[in-house]
Parts: C-alpha cells; sequence; structure tokens
C-alpha cells in the first residue's frame, strides 16, 4: 500500500513538473512573441514634455504613479493625457474616451485589419509637439466617460503609448527635464556619446541587462510600473532591503488586474548596462510570492524594472541597432 501511494505521489509531481514546464514555454512564447507594429507616428522631433500624477489607493499616496504625456486634441479645455507604457507592446486608445469625444463633436475614421478595430489617422498635440498617429488600437469597454462640463483640472487618460512607438526609433528619455524625444537617427549630440550597451526587444519588451550582487540579469523596463523600483521575488525583496524599514502594502492595478503589493525604500545597489545605480524601491506581489520562486529561473525576466531607479537619468533606446545607455 505504501509503495502505491509512493508511486501515486511520484506520479503526481511528475505531472506538475510536466505541466510547470509547458505553462513557462508556453509563457515564454506568448509574451515574447513576434508581433506585427501598426502603428505610425509623423511628427518633427522635438521634446515631449510629460509629467508625473499621483494617485491615492487605500490612505496610500503614489507620486509617481503614472508617466503621462499631455495631450491636446482641437480646441477642447479638458486635461487630455496618454501614458507612456514601455510594459505594453501596443498603443490604445480607449473607446469610451473615443465615444466621449464624439459626442464633444470630434470623428474618427475607424478601421479593422486582423480583427482588430483601429482609429485610422488622428491629429493632436502630444506633449506640446503636434503630432499625427495613425492605426492606432481601440481597447474596447475601457476608459473614461467626460462631457463638456468636465472639471479641466481633472486628469484624464484617454489612452496608452505603447513600446510599438520605440520600433526602428531612437528614443531619449529624459527624466530630469521631463521630456521624451523620438529620432529616426541618431542626432550628433547622441553620436558623441560612448558607453553604449546591447540589449535585446524581443516581441517589443524592452529587456535590459542588469547585475546585482555579482549576479547578471534581464530586467523587463516597463515604464507603465512608474511607482517601482524593482519587482522581484519576496526572497530577493527582502534581501535588497532594510527589515526595520516600513512596509508599505497597497492594491496595485493593471488594466483591469488588480493585485497587492508589499513596497520598501531601498538604497541597494544595481548596475544596468555598466551605469552604477541605486534601487530606490523594492517590491513584490503578494499573489506570486509563493510560486516566483520556482517560475522565475525558467523565464527571461529576472525583475520588472520601473522609474524609479532611472528618475534621475536619461535613458537612451535605440531599437535599430538594439543598444541602450543610462546617462547620470
Amino acid at each position: 500500500m505504501k509503495r502505491i501511494i509512493g508511486y501515486s505521489v511520484l506520479g503526481l509531481l511528475g505531472l506538475v513538473f510536466i505541466l510547470g514546464i509547458y505553462g513557462i514555454r508556453k509563457f515564454n512564447n506568448t509574451y515574447f512573441k513576434e508581433r506585427p507594429a501598426y502603428l505610425e507616428l509623423s511628427h518633427e522631433s522635438h521634446p515631449m514634455n510629460f509629467k508625473w500624477t499621483h494617485h491615492k489607493v487605500e490612505g496610500h499616496i503614489e507620486y509617481q504613479s503614472a508617466l503621462l504625456i499631455p495631450v491636446q486634441i482641437g480646441n477642447l479645455q479638458h486635461n487630455l493625457n496618454m501614458q507612456f507604457d514601455t510594459g505594453a507592446p501596443d498603443s490604445f486608445l480607449y473607446e469610451k474616451d473615443l465615444i466621449s469625444l464624439s459626442n464633444l463633436g470630434y470623428t474618427f475614421e475607424e478601421v479593422q485589419k486582423d480583427g482588430f478595430r483601429f482609429v485610422k489617422s488622428l491629429k493632436l498635440t502630444l506633449g506640446g509637439i503636434p503630432v499625427t498617429l495613425s492605426m492606432v488600437k481601440i481597447y474596447p469597454n475601457y476608459g473614461n466617460t467626460f462631457s463638456a462640463e468636465l472639471n479641466p483640472e481633472t486628469n484624464v487618460c484617454i489612452g496608452t503609448i505603447g513600446s510599438d512607438i520605440l520600433v526602428d526609433r531612437i528614443t531619449s528619455i529624459d527624466f530630469k527635464n521631463q521630456t521624451i524625444q523620438f529620432f529616426e537617427e541618431r542626432p550628433e549630440w547622441m553620436q558623441n556619446l560612448n558607453g553604449f550597451k546591447a540589449f535585446d526587444f524581443p516581441g517589443r519588451r524592452v529587456m535590459l541587462p542588469a547585475v546585482v550582487d555579482g549576479k547578471e540579469y534581464e530586467f523587463l523596463y516597463d515604464s507603465g510600473c512608474s511607482a517601482f523600483g524593482l519587482i522581484t521575488t519576496k526572497n530577493r525583496f527582502e534581501k535588497y532591503t532594510d527589515e526595520t524599514a516600513p512596509v508599505e502594502r497597497f492594491a496595485a492595478k493593471s488594466w483591469e488586474d488588480k493585485f497587492y503589493i508589499n513596497s520598501k525604500a531601498s538604497d541597494y545597489a544595481l548596475s544596468i548596462g555598466g551605469t552604477q545605480l541605486r534601487m530606490n524601491r523594492v517590491s513584490c506581489v503578494d499573489m506570486y510570492a509563493f510560486l516566483q520562486p520556482l517560475v522565475t529561473p525558467f523565464t527571461r525576466i529576472g525583475g520588472w524594472m520601473g522609474n524609479q531607479a532611472i528618475n534621475e537619468s536619461q535613458l537612451i533606446l535605440d531599437t535599430k541597432t538594439k543598444e541602450f545607455l543610462i546617462t547620470i
């Protein structure tokens, strides 16, 4: 009887192992799969201004909860914005916001391609710079409903600028001066910079090489995680932070998903592309605390990196040559 139970347990463990390997492989294949880039950007290359927005959750105030690029459409006096989110492989305009804009007299031509809905072309001012965005995906049944009477001080996020805007471009994110600039070729001032390092861009995921405690990792740079320096496993969270430091625990939101996250301030050192930095904040997600140590070694993602570690620096991403540089 004991032998039968033992074989049953071994069989169950083997099945769990096989399913785990299958799940991890499926995650990697799906998350990093190559995908068509539909978005087109027409503009003159000038710095676009961005701003941080704060958000209060369960009594906790995040002062850099999102990186927003102000939007001006026509003569509207509304405080419209789009979030700059490199963790999203596609850019979107939210359907509810488009309906609200249509009700205010603005019309948009919608087209369909490959099973997706798109706004064919939209002229707007993005971060103070006139641009035309073409073939922007529509995110269905999502966003904000607003009218002409909306308080002009109320932030309204009408969409997301995803990592498809980085494709075949050089992007400079100057956190000190709060500007983003897109180039088709490296400008002269950038050509004189030394220290560019290689990075990978599979499936439009920005994977930056990092070193912590002499160990090499790939961190996924997700500007949508603005409030976080590094989201990692619980063990590393405890290692990279002072055990006496207070823990901030609150519900975070990613699109329509809600999850609880623990965060601490941290002065722990790390190197990204050879640039020496401080994490500033380290976090771990409650619901994945048990699985992360088991799954992480089999994925490429050594951690999710937000903006906290580099929010006093300049990040340059060249997806043409797959090189990047962080300057302090």
